[in-house]
């Protein structure tokens, strides 16, 4: 059974989380932990496992990547050669289908990432949770200079390189696993090495407003979190209108991607 806890406001989000820090610091683990925000309570399998391919999967992820690559050279500014590991990252971030799982070393933007929905959208959806992932140091173990990301051979925790400002802003890391566990569709919390680490937090969504309201005010917020115009646009809508039941309609402005709900 998944670890549980709930939690109806920042302050116990924090205290919760410093709870188990202080327990794995007393077994021996300084590790930093991990966290993911997902505004329903859905299983952790990256978005390639998710999905139904329209030939066998492996094929499909090999096509995906080397279409993705040969076609956005003029969407991506880049200044330096990029692997695949970094064509996956970049991917990852703006929808692709992937066998990455985002996670961040934030727990406010995890956090964030968990309630950012409006409120008329999550009229079906009684709460949101964050994921934290209490690794240890041997879960990092894994050159990426050495593996290519088709070929892992135990799921594993990745931290990309910084090739864009967004993935700098929201703490980005990434799980990683390998064939067998993708074609099983194994969720990272039912996996061997890694369902004892895990503790999920249960938002009720009556608390939203509340919990946006008070990360705001820690300076987390849309445009911190997407430094760019479509960032800028999703806030100022939070902060000049009304949202769920206050609101005739509401559509939000960015239709991008949000990294923790992917």
């Amino acid at each position: 059974m998944d670890l549980e806890e709930k939690i109806g406001s920042v302050e116990e989000y924090l205290q919760i989380i410093h709870k188990n820090k202080q327990e794995n610091l007393e077994q021996g683990n300084d590790e930093d932990f991990l966290f993911r925000g997902q505004k329903d309570d859905l299983a952790l399998i990256p978005k390639l496992a998710r999905l139904q391919p329209k030939g066998e999967l492996f094929n499909t992820e090999f096509s995906l990547l080397q279409e993705f690559k040969r076609t956005n050279p003029l969407l991506i500014d880049m200044q330096r050669p990029m692997d695949d590991w970094d064509y996956l990252t970049i991917g990852q971030h703006f929808g692709l289908p992937t066998r990455l799982l985002d996670w961040s070393n934030n727990a406010l933007t995890a956090l964030w990432f968990a309630i950012w929905e409006n409120d008329q959208q999550l009229q079906e959806t009684p709460y949101a949770v964050v994921w934290v992932l209490m690794a240890e140091p041997k879960d990092y173990d894994i050159n990426i200079e050495a593996v290519h990301p088709f070929e892992v051979k135990e799921t594993k925790i990745i931290r990309p390189r910084i090739i864009k400002q967004r993935i700098n802003n929201q703490s980005a890391v990434f799980s990683i696993q390998p064939n067998q566990e993708i074609e099983e569709k194994v969720p990272l919390n039912k996996a061997d090495l890694f369902k004892n680490k895990l503790l999920k937090i249960k938002i009720p969504a009556e608390k939203f407003q509340d919990i946006r309201t008070d990360l705001n005010t820690l300076g987390v917020n849309a445009f911190t979190i997407f430094p760019e115009l479509e960032g800028l646009c999703s806030h100022l809508q939070w902060r000049y209108f009304y949202s769920g039941k206050n609101s005739m309609q509401e559509t939000p402005c960015n239709e991008t991607n949000a990294s923790f709900s992917t």
